[in-house]
C-alpha cells in the first residue's frame, strides 16, 4: 500500500485534492471516507468528474468503480516513468501553454540582448585580441542557444 495524491476535477471547474491509498496488487486507489462522501453527494448534481492520481512520479488517470474506489489500468501505470535528475524532474515538465510561451518570450528577449551585446562589442572594439574575439563568439553562441530554446519551448505556437 502507498499513500498517493488524488485529484478530482469537475466540468464546472471545481477541483478537489486529497490523499488516497493505492493498493498495487489490486491496481486500486481507495479514496478517503471524507472524499468518498463528497463524491457521493456531488454525483446527484454534477457530471462525472475526471479523477487522476500521482503514481510513479506522474499523473495517471483513474477509472471509477461501482464500490466507490478507482482502478488503474496497467498500461497507464507503465506509461509514466519517474524522471531522474534534478533538471529533468523540476524544469519544464508540467508547464501550461501560457507558461511555455512566457519562457519562450523570455529566452527570445535574452537572445536579442546577447546579439545586441555582440554587435555593440564588435563596434566598440579597437584592437582585436583573442579575448575580444572569444567574447563576441560567446555572445553569438548565447544568441543561437537562447533563440533555439525559445522556439523549442513555444512548440510553434
Amino acid at each position: 500500500m502507498e499513500i498517493v495524491d488524488i485529484f478530482v476535477e469537475y466540468a464546472s471547474g471545481m477541483t478537489i485534492t486529497d490523499r488516497a491509498t493505492f493498493v498495487e496488487d489490486l491496481q486500486v486507489v481507495q479514496p478517503s471516507e471524507r472524499l468518498a462522501a463528497i463524491l457521493r453527494e456531488f454525483s446527484a448534481s454534477e457530471a462525472p468528474p475526471v479523477v487522476s492520481a500521482m503514481l510513479n512520479g506522474g499523473p495517471v488517470r483513474l477509472d471509477a468503480r461501482v464500490d466507490g474506489s478507482f482502478s488503474v489500468t496497467p498500461a497507464r501505470l507503465e506509461q509514466k516513468k519517474p524522471r531522474t535528475g534534478f533538471i529533468s524532474a523540476h524544469v519544464g515538465h508540467a508547464w501550461t501553454k501560457d507558461q511555455r510561451q512566457q519562457f519562450g518570450r523570455f529566452a527570445h528577449t535574452l537572445s536579442a540582448a546577447s546579439i545586441v551585446g555582440a554587435v555593440g562589442y564588435w563596434h566598440s572594439t579597437q584592437v582585436w585580441t583573442f579575448t575580444a574575439v572569444f567574447d563576441v563568439a560567446i555572445l553569438f553562441v548565447w544568441f543561437v542557444l537562447l533563440f533555439y530554446a525559445g522556439m523549442d519551448t513555444m512548440n510553434g505556437e
